[in-house]
């Protein structure tokens, strides 16, 4: 996935990435009812495969409460993993709240609502940009002039069934490659 170049160690990571998004198989079962209230909420739906297994998860795209008028969702219900037989829940069949390290894999609040998917040609799981959890250094930043960029990169933990985010090395290899073969940076827009 991530290789050194065999020159210096201090060198950039190297990544064989692609903006192509692949097919992935939805399950037959029709997704579950997640928790969350459509009406107030108004969610966007989002059928990708995150896990890079092939088979298209199913996720709900709310906004991060930022007032105590907006409802507040932990991953588990915003969120399934598609597989052959159905819907698998998010966690591992753990609760959010048992993980430890919440900056790392961030169960709680997460807002999908504004993310772009760069995927590894291997076709493992894709990285995850913009995913907000509520850090200061998640989601996009304000680049001045009304524009945002993306700040933060995340990508599936099989492991703990859940997002977990990029150290500093691959977040900068991901957005290097993101805003010169995907999209301009804000300081390249006219």
């Amino acid at each position: 996935m991530l290789a050194f170049s065999n020159v210096h160690a201090a060198e950039p990571y190297t990544l064989d990435l692609h903006p192509d998004t692949p097919q992935c198989r939805m399950p037959e079962a029709k997704p579950p009812k997640l928790g969350v209230d459509f009406k107030h909420d108004l969610p966007t739906e989002i059928k990708a495969d995150f896990n890079g297994d092939g088979w298209c998860d199913y996720a709900l795209g709310i906004h991060y409460p930022l007032n105590s008028n907006m409802n507040a969702y932990g991953l588990d219900e915003l969120m399934v993993l598609g597989q052959a037989r159905g819907w698998k829940p998010v966690f591992n069949g753990k609760k959010g709240w048992e993980l430890e390290d919440h900056d790392t894999w961030p169960t709680f609040r997460v807002d999908l609502t504004d993310i772009r998917l760069v995927f590894p040609r291997q076709g493992s799981a894709p990285f995850v940009l913009g995913l907000y959890a509520g850090g200061s250094d998640d989601g996009t930043r304000d680049m001045g002039n009304g524009c945002q960029q993306y700040n933060s990169v995340y990508r599936w933990d099989d492991a703990v069934g859940t997002f977990k985010k990029s150290d500093k090395a691959t977040r900068d290899a991901v957005l290097k490659y993101f805003y010169s073969a995907i999209e301009k940076p804000c300081s390249g827009r006219e």
